[in-house]
């Protein structure tokens, strides 16, 4: 039994109201509405707002409603690195693009884990200005490739690129060289305030700022300032040293034991290659690792782009110690030769864990071999082909050698290994066929290299060589003395 008095309103609900019928004004609700299950609006003496999804309620707009827009505002579905958050749009596509395709020039075969420069990009966060050079080297990259693609769709050789003013025509390839020397300025200054103030720990990001400013500097042109770079980078990693062998920094050497593999392997390969177009020559020791030369250029057959045997890469770096000295001790030579006769493309080539890559590896150890063994011809006053061949044999060798660039495929991974190789052998090239076959490869090359200007050097350089006469009958003098006459320190790696 209800025993609560039933209270009533002074006027009718607004329901009953708009629909005209009699109301109850039951409090709190009209018993009329509730017993046809609509919806009591009350009595409140503010008439209340009614939603007609119209433009008005009355009149002659009574009905018409307005389009219903609906905006939908996309959300990435990827997510963005930490590291890389506070970096603008444009930053984050250079170092997309890096990580995706820059990086796989950096070894032979990209198998993800052996890729070192992948690894560069965790130290993002800690050094700006391995941020901005890494930038930096995609808005070249891709700026050069677009030159690249444009002379190649003319039917261009890639000696008609202008080394100078080839910077493309359309206002994207413009704006990336603005890009590219915009971040390498940055990188400059980012590098220098972080060599004054770093610590071991900050080390790793400066260590490989200068690797990418060497590579950056090899892209650009391939002379001279790749020299300074490398020096620096040879008194920091010296510097460093100490500090990696000590037991304080055993946590940080587990941590990052990797990178300082690549940072000794790359320097060991620049450092042995880039001295051999250069008279002032430095003996290669390893500075970070403490274990021997040739173990760390055993790494490098993985590790870095170069695809070329370790034992070659270590008879270079004694033919280095070897002319350093003033007076070239004749059994050294010989041994030195002896050595590199005894190396066994066909053994190195069985031991690629892919029988697919196994022709391919024999043909570059070959031209390999046969690029050393004319580069110490060179160096030691020999006549080609060493002291263990005929002028006959020697001349049929050399053919053979160049015979080999035209049984590669340029698409081939292993062809982009050749640069040095090529130069060395290009520069004994005697005859049109051999050299057309040259400037072949060199083409090969820079497209594979995505129209690096120092392979268009390396073909300039090619030609001056090709271009001495004789005088008087007397051969001009050897093609190395006239490279370090000329002083332009090119590394063509």
């Amino acid at each position: 039994m209800n025993l609560l008095p039933t209270r009533y309103a002074d006027n009718a609900c607004w329901t009953c109201r708009r629909r005209r019928r009699k109301c109850d004004r039951l409090l709190p609700a009209c018993r009329q509405c509730t017993s046809a299950q609509r919806q009591c609006l009350g009595y409140s003496t503010e008439r209340p707002l009614r939603w007609t999804n119209s433009v008005a309620s009355r009149g002659r707009l009574m009905g018409q409603a307005v389009p219903n827009v609906e905006i939908k505002v996309p959300l990435g579905r990827s997510l963005i690195d930490p590291g890389l958050q506070d970096l603008s749009l444009p930053m984050r596509g250079y170092i997309a693009y890096f990580e995706q395709f820059c990086c796989q020039e950096c070894v032979v075969y990209d198998s993800g884990p052996t890729n070192a420069f992948k690894e560069f990009l965790s130290l993002i966060p800690s050094s700006r200005g391995l941020c901005h050079i890494i930038a930096s080297i995609s808005a070249l990259y891709q700026a050069q490739r677009d030159v690249s693609n444009q002379l190649r769709q003319g039917q261009l050789f890639f000696t008609d690129a202008l080394v100078e003013d080839g910077h493309g025509n359309d206002w994207l390839t413009k704006q990336r060289y603005h890009d590219f020397l915009f971040h390498k300025q940055l990188a400059l200054q980012f590098l220098r305030r972080e060599c004054q103030q770093a610590s071991p720990q900050d080390s790793f990001g400066i260590i490989a700022s200068i690797l990418m400013f060497i590579w950056s500097e090899l892209m650009e042109s391939g002379s001279h300032t790749w020299v300074y770079h490398l020096e620096g980078l040879r008194q920091i990693m010296m510097r460093n040293a100490s500090d990696y062998l000590s037991g304080s920094a055993q946590c940080l050497a587990s941590s990052f034991s990797r990178l300082y593999e690549y940072f000794d392997t790359s320097y060991a390969i620049f450092e042995i290659i880039g001295s051999t177009l250069i008279q002032s020559k430095q003996s290669y020791e390893p500075l970070l690792m403490p274990t021997s030369a040739l173990d760390i250029l055993k790494r490098s057959e993985s590790l870095t782009w170069t695809g070329c045997p370790a034992e070659l890469l270590y008879i270079l770096s004694l033919v280095h110690s070897a002319s350093a000295l003033d007076t070239h001790a004749p059994d050294v030579v010989l041994d030195l030769f002896c050595r590199l006769e005894a190396f066994s493309p066909e053994q190195w080539a069985i031991l690629s864990p892919l029988p697919s890559h196994v022709p391919n590896r024999f043909r570059v150890s070959s031209i390999y071999q046969a690029a050393i063994c004319i580069y110490m011809c060179q160096v030691f006053s020999f006549p080609l082909g060493g002291p263990y061949r005929t002028p006959t044999d020697a001349n049929a060798w050399l053919d053979h050698t160049i015979a080999l660039f035209t049984t590669m495929d340029p698409q081939d991974r292993y062809f982009r290994a050749l640069f040095w190789p090529t130069f060395v052998i290009g520069a004994e090239a005697q005859t049109q066929t051999q050299r057309k076959v040259i400037m072949e490869a060199l083409h090969h090359l820079w497209i594979a290299w995505a129209g690096a200007q120092n392979v268009v050097h390396a073909a300039e350089v090619l030609k001056e060589i090709w271009g001495r006469n004789s005088t008087d009958g007397v051969p001009p003098e050897p093609w190395i003395q006239f490279l370090y006459e000329r002083g332009e320190n090119w590394m063509f790696v």
